[in-house]
């Protein structure tokens, strides 16, 4: 489904123009397009420009416009490489990857964040902390390590490696093991637990990105497992979006909606700000008022609400984008203890815009920032989110998800036994570095679809 998105991005389209008649306007409707919707849509608007040149390839005219700050809008030439529906489906194996580098080497090796329950990947035996150093054959560089992972084949080949902890040094374990992919339906509930210590129970929830689901599937397989906790009595609940790189806004809203105290809900308190340029700004004020849910997304009353007063959520620097927006709208309403490292510092949101459904139509599609989001404190998370407590894993030494031993795990529940909020804590380092996905960071940056789907 999501074709070679790992060489997501304006390369993509900055077609050579050497071919390209200096008469030529091969490209006029496409470029009026995209202009007319950069206009109306892109944050910041002020740097489209007024007229088009038939001349200039769409991906370079696209990218003419963006703004210095900006490295999260993008456009692709085929419509179909991102779905009109969400509907949940993944070409992959079921594995979550973590990819790494060694400083002294400019070799890539890919390290199982988790595997998703009943996928082809766990059917084989892959664990968390498996790691990966060949694909079909081929070594993995900082140059082609997204494009092997991401590509679509039915089956893949992956060589598998060993590591030393003394030496902290990888080799190849001479052994590969052939896994089929596909379309998978991935509930990114991937882990949930009631751990029981002193006199706590406490619910543990691993979510793996703010999927919705097609009508809304995944946000009702969120609210059982809420519902359980729920009729457990748990007095604490830790959500792990330590692998969390976003997605759309309606499962955040859904998920936030139950953990925020009953009486925010009840009396519809501000979850979220929205941003817009001035001219969509304005065009939302006339349509709307100036409490359009446009501009204020508030909570609502939930049957699953668990009426905390407090909660946990573990994070990494891959935490970003609607994870982010969730911590970061929630914290005015209860108490947030932030468990683990700093998070990406996202605060934009992007929205798909389809070329199918343009006049003529074409094949492209546009991703581009549409807000920003502040909490109803009229705070960004620009720069990311301190932990307040920091812990660190190694994922070439891991635990298994939801195993009180997990370092960041641990952190947390140490905190809800003892009540210490110190950021004091032996500090684990890890002995690689880790490397952006940007495949999946720009994906979990898309918050909204096209309005006229």
């Amino acid at each position: 489904m999501f074709k070679q998105l790992a060489v997501l991005g304006l390369t993509l389209l900055l077609v050579s123009t050497a071919c390209i008649k200096e008469d030529s306007n091969e490209f006029s409707e496409i470029n009026t397009w995209i202009k007319d919707e950069m206009q109306t849509n892109y944050l910041w608007n002020e740097r489209v420009p007024e007229s088009v040149s038939g001349t200039i390839p769409p991906g370079a005219f696209f990218g003419s416009m963006l703004d210095p700050e900006d490295n999260t809008s993008f456009i692709l030439s085929n419509s179909n490489i991102i779905p009109g529906e969400t509907s949940g489906l993944t070409f992959t194996s079921g594995i979550s990857p973590a990819f790494g580098q060694f400083s002294n080497t400019g070799g890539v090796f890919i390290i199982v964040e988790f595997v998703y329950p009943g996928s082809p990947a766990d059917s084989a035996g892959f664990k968390r902390g498996d790691i990966i150093l060949g694909i079909d054959g081929s070594g993995l560089t900082t140059a082609n390590f997204l494009q092997l992972f991401y590509s679509e084949r039915n089956s893949v080949r992956y060589s598998l490696g060993s590591y030393d902890p003394e030496a902290q040094t990888i080799f190849f374990a001479d052994s590969n093991v052939t896994v089929e992919q596909g379309e998978l339906d991935l509930n990114p509930v991937v882990y949930s637990d009631i751990i029981e210590q002193n006199n706590d129970k406490v619910g543990y929830i691993l979510y793996a990105s703010f999927n919705s689901g097609e009508s809304a599937k995944y946000n009702d397989s969120l609210d059982v497992v809420l519902q359980e906790m729920k009729s457990q009595g748990i007095s604490e609940l830790i959500i792990d979006l330590r692998y969390n790189e976003g997605g759309d806004f309606d499962a955040a809203r859904n998920f936030a909606n139950a953990v925020v105290p009953a009486s925010s809900a009840q009396d519809e308190d501000v979850f979220i700000r929205l941003k817009y340029n001035d001219i969509l700004e304005q065009q939302i004020l006339q349509e709307d008022g100036e409490d359009s849910e446009r501009l204020f997304i508030k909570f609502e009353e939930d049957p699953e609400n668990l009426n905390l007063e407090r909660v946990y959520f573990l994070t990494t620097s891959s935490t970003s984008s609607t994870s982010e927006l969730m911590i970061s709208g929630l914290s005015p309403h209860l108490e947030v203890v932030k468990v683990g490292t700093r998070t990406a510092g996202e605060y934009f949101g992007t929205k798909i815009i389809f070329g199918s459904e343009a006049t003529p139509p074409n094949s492209y599609i546009m991703v581009p920032v549409v807000l920003q989001y502040q909490n109803s404190n009229g705070t960004t998370v620009s720069g990311g989110i301190e932990p307040n407590l920091t812990a660190v894993e190694n994922l070439l030494q891991p635990f298994p998800i939801g195993d009180t031993q997990d370092p960041i795990l641990a952190r947390a529940l140490n905190s809800i036994s003892n009540g210490s909020q110190s950021s004091s804590a032996k500090f684990i380092s890890k002995p690689y570095i880790d490397l952006v996905d940007e495949r999946s960071r720009k994906l979990g940056r898309i918050m909204f679809r096209s309005e006229k789907n």
